[in-house]
């Protein structure tokens, strides 16, 4: 479809990916002058009416999406049978590509990823709009290291009637959460999920669950629990792995409530701030996962065994009639009265004590973050969380936002980075992006300059970036000028320089003949560091042919006699064509042969006297 222009506006340019749903193809808007990326339905979707009016009103619903880690839908549109969306055209590559090349991924960058992530979905889910379809192929990373969410308006098209189309399986299973494999409804912690995913095959370059058949893939995500990280890669600290493992909870009331408060985790993990998380298994049994600190632990996280299907009919079968047996003799004397967890995140403690207190429940404060937005005193999170069934007297553990911590950013300006880090580090701050650019104050490797100002005060966590010096800039050299030169003169004045030549491009000419340099890539004149590399073009023939051209010349009557010399340069170089003595005042007709280009020296008595062009 290259050349097509779709609604009077969008011209196909070239062919750029295909996915599961649609093929992408970059495209130059004529409208407003830009270039877009433009993804078209294939016709096995297109043909499906339902599929075609949901995956409008989804994309137009993505439209309205605005954030930096979102790929942003510009338009949606059909031209006769084809259906397609407008999309911000993002130069760089996805986070699979990377995880190919790179996995497993440095822990720093693969923190720093998910949580522009969970910025970029917090975003949507804030709105409304649930995606997925979250998985590495999915993700965008541009060339400046800026994450950005794709594909929020073509996942939502995605219902359960579609989820398998000519026997392909839509997405990638991988990534599924349980409850989009049960067919049951999603929420934002069904994209919670499919990132815990993602973060575990960055951390450790291999997905949680695989097999041969997408099915079974589906059915481990439902009923088996991952290998640990910490088995499949050593230097996974134990407080990062429980992240990941929370966010992969099988129930989704035991993941994350938000997206935004994963990130919170990761910022605090990023910080060596030394927080528990808990994770419940499928039976309600939570496990404690301790900081890290500077040992290994001296125990693993209990695993579950697994029973055969038959031995766990029996067992269940036997432990149902045994509880209905107690149940009916002693009845809510002995498992006592449930009540169900009201929602207290975000009130006051008081408020939220009251709450508990009216049904029973006793809150318990377990910790202060200073990391949240909220207002002192107000309830972070809460655990169990909200709607879940318990006994009366049971403790609701809550975390209380103690405000933001504020820190001074202290002054980096002339130490080194490996400097900066440490005292940023003991500021609770981070060291965000760094740039260099070359210095005559400051040697190589120290700090020029830093954005917040040393003294600034700012919140706990923030990022200060720095200009590092490159140290003295380099000797620069002025560009000669190689034009007529036979290569290898001039590969050698270039290297008597300090100059290099990168490249040697040949060219038919009429003008300069075999060998001859006839264009360079960076003009005479130019000045360039030592070391930079240069592009020239030599000539491969035929070369100019000869040339006739008669000189006028009128001698002086100043002397009886004039020796008279004339000197021709031309592509060819340098040389003699005319030596003789004539009387004063005489005036000479001399034909003279060269070749391309040149000029014509005349000398009198051995003095310049006056050049003709040929």
């Amino acid at each position: 479809m290259t050349g097509t222009v779709l609604g009077g506006r969008y011209e196909l340019l070239e062919k750029s990916g295909e996915g599961g749903m649609a093929v992408v193809y970059k495209a130059f808007d004529k409208a407003l002058g830009r270039v877009v990326a433009v993804k078209i339905l294939k016709p096995e979707f297109a043909r499906d009416a339902n599929f075609v009016q949901k995956f409008k009103t989804e994309a137009q619903a993505a439209a309205k999406l605005s954030h930096p880690n979102i790929v942003n839908i510009y338009d949606v549109g059909q031209d006769g049978d084809v259906h397609y969306i407008v999309l911000e055209f993002v130069e760089g590559y996805t986070l699979k590509e990377l995880i190919e090349k790179e996995a497993p991924l440095d822990i720093r960058k693969a923190v720093d990823i998910t949580i522009m992530v969970c910025d970029g979905i917090h975003h949507a889910h804030e709105r409304g709009v649930i995606h997925k379809d979250i998985k590495p192929h999915n993700i965008l990373i541009t060339s400046s290291g800026l994450v950005k969410v794709a594909d929020f308006g073509i996942a939502q098209a995605v219902s359960k009637k579609t989820i398998t189309f000519g026997g392909n399986i839509l997405g990638s299973v991988q990534y599924i959460s349980p409850e989009q494999a049960k067919g049951e409804p999603v929420t934002r912690q069904t994209d919670i999920y499919s990132l815990g995913c993602v973060l575990y095959e960055m951390l450790t370059g291999k997905v949680p669950f695989d097999a041969e058949s997408p099915i079974t893939v589906a059915l481990k995500h439902i009923h088996d629990e991952p290998q640990f990280p910490e088995e499949l890669a050593d230097v996974i600290p134990q407080n990062l792995q429980a992240i990941v493992l929370k966010a992969m909870a099988k129930i989704p009331a035991y993941r994350f409530k938000t997206a935004e408060e994963m990130r919170n985790a990761l910022i605090g993990f990023y910080n060596g701030r030394r927080e528990t998380y808990s994770i419940n298994d499928d039976y309600g049994k939570t496990i404690i996962m301790p900081p890290i600190s500077g040992e290994r632990m001296d125990y693993e996280l209990p695993k579950k065994r697994k029973l055969r299907p038959q031995a766990l009919v029996l067992i269940l079968a036997a432990l149902i009639g045994l509880l209905a047996g107690i149940f009916y003799v002693l009845g809510d004397g002995l498992f006592g009265k449930e009540v169900e967890v009201p929602d207290i995140v975000g009130m006051e403690s008081k408020e939220a004590k009251d709450t508990l207190d009216k049904l029973g429940l006793k809150m318990v404060v377990v910790r202060e973050d200073t990391s949240s937005d909220m207002e002192p005193g107000r309830i972070v999170s809460q655990n169990p969380p909200a709607g879940m069934k318990v006994k009366k007297g049971r403790e609701i553990e809550v975390v209380l936002s103690k405000g933001t911590a504020i820190a001074k950013v202290p002054n980096l300006v002339g130490i080194s980075l490996s400097d900066a880090e440490i005292r940023l580090a003991n500021e609770n701050l981070v060291l965000g992006r760094v740039e260099e650019e070359y210095d005559t104050k400051y040697a190589r490797g120290l700090i020029i300059s830093q954005s917040p100002k040393g003294g600034t005060r700012v919140k706990e966590g923030s990022r200060v970036d720095v200009l590092v010096s490159k140290g003295e800039p380099p000797e620069k050299i002025k560009m000669p000028d190689l034009i007529g030169l036979n290569i290898n003169d001039a590969k050698k004045r270039l290297e008597d320089m300090g100059l290099l030549v990168a490249r040697i491009v040949e060219k038919e000419s009429s003008q300069y003949y075999t060998d001859q340099v006839i264009e360079q890539d960076i003009q005479p004149g130019v000045m360039l560091e030592k070391g930079s590399s240069v592009t020239l073009t030599i000539s491969k023939g035929p070369g100019p042919a000869a040339q006739t051209k008669a000189l006028e010349i009128r001698l002086p009557s100043d002397q009886e006699y004039y020796k008279v010399v004339i000197e021709v340069t031309d592509v060819k170089g340098k040389r003699e064509v005319y030596n003789q003595i004539n009387q004063a005042g005489e005036v000479l007709y001399i034909g003279v042969s060269y070749f391309g280009s040149g000029k014509a020296d005349v000398y009198l008595n051995g003095k310049f006297y006056k050049t003709y062009s040929l």
